[in-house]
């Protein structure tokens, strides 16, 4: 069974859900999480990934990582995603609709410009992930690269054959069309529970629906979570101060 890393502090429901993209773990969420004076705070390592433990069966995990993450959330509370994140974070609110109230969408990879041929390709990605130095990896998500303590974890799990298979697998799976033709509709059926948040540098190359708000990170690329860690949190403050605010009040009754 996949084992989940999450810090729900001193709530045995949590009203905000983090969920990481690859390669990072939800250790890279602890810069903002740190900030948020709430307790009601969760965040889950994805199947395979982090502390998660290993799988065999992508899709099985995936419906038992969703229903795992719904067990955690109280009514009507939000969660925050990051790129491969956004994934589960779409069909936990599709499956769980009375969990989640808003989706808070960080770099969602299906309406953004793909990644390179040579990581869409199983094989070739796996080999990049495992002799690439983990320097050169680095600098391409900050430009501190392992300075940075959130990039510094992602190296350390990637140091790990099971975690590089892994977010190969992964890479090979999320760039398939159909797949990025799915969550696309997906992300237009849920429009009304969604907004999203983009780096400058990378930004939304798929039409998407009129009415989802998309905030724009100046200077940002694809990890403005962890790149531009302030930015981000004055986007998440008032959503996360509006439903954990809510939540809590509505567990008190």
């Amino acid at each position: 069974m996949q084992q989940s890393s999450k810090q729900p502090v001193g709530s045995e429901k949590a009203s905000a859900l983090f969920l990481h993209g690859i390669p990072f773990d939800s250790a890279c969420w602890s810069p903002i999480i740190n900030k948020i004076t709430y307790d009601q705070v969760a965040m889950m390592d994805l199947p395979g990934l982090g502390r998660s433990g290993s799988y065999e069966m992508m899709e099985d995990n995936n419906h038992q990582f969703i229903d795992t993450a719904a067990e955690l959330l109280a009514p009507n509370s939000v969660v925050i995603a990051h790129s491969l994140g956004c994934l589960f974070a779409l069909n936990l609110a599709k499956k769980y609709p009375d969990k989640v109230a808003r989706l808070i969408l960080i770099s969602p990879y299906f309406v953004q410009a793909q990644a390179a041929k040579m990581f869409q390709i199983q094989a070739i990605s796996k080999l990049i992930f495992r002799f690439v130095p983990k320097d050169v990896i680095a600098k391409d998500l900050h430009p501190e690269g392992q300075q940075n303590l959130s990039v510094r974890y992602a190296m350390d799990s990637l140091r790990r054959m099971s975690v590089s298979k892994h977010i190969s697998e992964y890479m090979h799976h999320i760039n398939l069309p159909q797949q990025r033709a799915a969550q696309t509709a997906l992300l237009s059926e849920l429009r009304s529970k969604i907004e999203i948040i983009v780096g400058e540098k990378d930004p939304i190359v798929t039409p998407i629906s009129p009415d989802i708000p998309v905030h724009i990170i100046a200077g940002a690329g694809h990890n403005p979570h962890v790149t531009h860690v302030e930015a981000v949190y004055d986007h998440l403050t008032p959503v996360l101060t509006k439903y954990i605010s809510t939540t809590a009040q509505l567990s008190d009754v």
